[in-house]
């Protein structure tokens, strides 16, 4: 995933809620080795390595990652697809052009992952932050601590109970506007900071339209990968999974110059104005 993780606790023993958080920083270390594309040892490269016919045993918290992923593909209609290695970065080239890559076959009850007909190489990079939230949310609850806000990469966020008195965590959407969430997740994507580096797994070309796309759901491996799709779908689309996905929301920048230009989708959180202290900031 290689990316940063930011944990707030509210209203809790300080000592204890650290003694949590170290807890919570063992667990994304584990989610690391095992889900990221970054690691020569991963279990992701490792499957990417499986030839046709070749399978392996994967973690538990892989094989659960892997199944999220492909429920999300088929919700978004393979906008996201967490098998992009065989798409080239370059624009303008074509998943057509490119080597048909294999198919992944997973068995969750052992829980074991095999290729067929070819090398499978996979990238989890648009859901593996926001599965990383969800477990440690988990963790959590284990521990008690139910008031909390986890924050990886920027991008995908998971808002546990609010602090006492708040009616939800305050999070900026743009310089002026922003949302107060609690029990939800909120995940980010756009081209703003990387370019153009969010390909369509349906032709290989980069995506193109929006701005910034968020969206919300349940949970935040799912809100991690439909705001990635968000940034493929048009608004006909966004506007159907919605209806067939009903606890999910999205919300739409088109225009970075005029930042109160936010289109809205489904059951996305009301739009309100930052307060001055979240400002300040």
């Amino acid at each position: 995933m290689a990316t940063w993780f930011e944990l707030q606790i509210a209203g809790e023993d300080r000592a204890y809620a650290a003694q949590a958080a170290h807890e919570v920083s063992r667990l994304f270390d584990r989610l690391e080795a095992l889900l990221s594309r970054y690691r020569e040892d991963s279990e992701i490269r490792q499957l990417g390595r499986l030839a046709s016919g070749e399978s392996m045993r994967l973690a538990p918290e892989t094989a659960i990652c892997l199944r999220q992923a492909a429920e999300l593909s088929a919700l978004t209609g393979g906008a996201f697809d967490p098998a992009l290695g065989h798409l080239s970065a370059a624009p303008g080239v074509s998943a057509r052009e490119t080597t048909p890559r294999g198919r992944l076959l997973l068995d969750l009850e052992h829980p074991i992952a095999g290729a067929e007909g070819g090398p499978v190489h996979l990238d989890l990079g648009a859901i593996g932050k926001g599965f990383a939230l969800d477990r440690a949310a988990e963790l959590l609850r284990e521990w008690d601590l139910p008031g909390a806000l986890l924050i990886a990469g920027g991008s995908s966020l998971l808002a546990l109970d609010p602090p006492a008195g708040a009616s939800g965590w305050e999070i900026g959407l743009t310089e002026r506007q922003g949302i107060r969430i609690a029990n939800i997740a909120l995940g980010a994507s756009g081209a703003s900071v990387k370019g153009a580096h969010i390909l369509d797994p349906r032709d290989g070309r980069p995506a193109h339209g929006y701005a910034r796309t968020w969206a919300s759901a349940p949970n935040a491996a799912a809100a991690d990968a439909l705001s990635t799709a968000a940034m493929l779908l048009d608004r006909e689309e966004l506007a159907s999974l919605c209806h067939r996905a009903p606890d999910t929301g999205f919300a739409l920048l088109g225009d970075e110059t005029r930042p109160e230009a936010v289109e809205i989708f489904g059951a996305f959180p009301l739009l309100g104005h930052l307060s001055a202290d979240f400002r300040d900031r």
